[in-house]
């Protein structure tokens, strides 16, 4: 994981781990990521974790600890480079967070739904869905 002490910005190249909670947001027909998956909350900060210093291990950690927090299931992780979301008019910055310094959010979204809808198609068609393996 990055050091909590010198977390960098995020740059384009960086891969990011958005975790997926719900079965639905995955495509049972090819396995790949619904729009839904990348839609943000009300907040309009769509969390990921980068892959900037960590291992496979680690990610999947997180994913498991924020699960357990939610008292969900971690169906698997959407992994996007952050250019396709800077492509969208959309910032990718640094939040690091308790026992999460590569933790990041997807901001700058716009307010209006229907704009929304439309850069989390192109998003997940950008995205990779990564299932662990068991």
């Amino acid at each position: 994981m990055i050091d909590p002490a010198n977390v960098p910005e995020v740059t384009a190249e960086e891969v990011l781990a958005h975790f997926i909670y719900q079965s639905s947001h995955i495509r049972a027909s090819d396995g790949s990521v619904k729009p839904n998956a990348f839609l943000p909350p009300a907040n309009l900060l769509c969390s990921v974790t980068r892959h900037l210093d960590a291992t496979e291990h680690e990610l999947w950690s997180v994913g498991d600890q924020i699960a357990a927090q939610r008292g969900a299931t971690l169906h698997g992780r959407a992994d996007i480079v952050a250019e396709s979301c800077t492509k969208q008019r959309l910032a990718v910055r640094k939040q690091p967070v308790k026992d999460n310094p590569n933790h990041a959010n997807i901001c700058d979204w716009p307010t209006d739904k229907a704009e929304q809808k439309s850069i989390a198609q192109l998003l997940a068609a950008d995205a990779t869905l990564v299932r662990r393996i068991q």
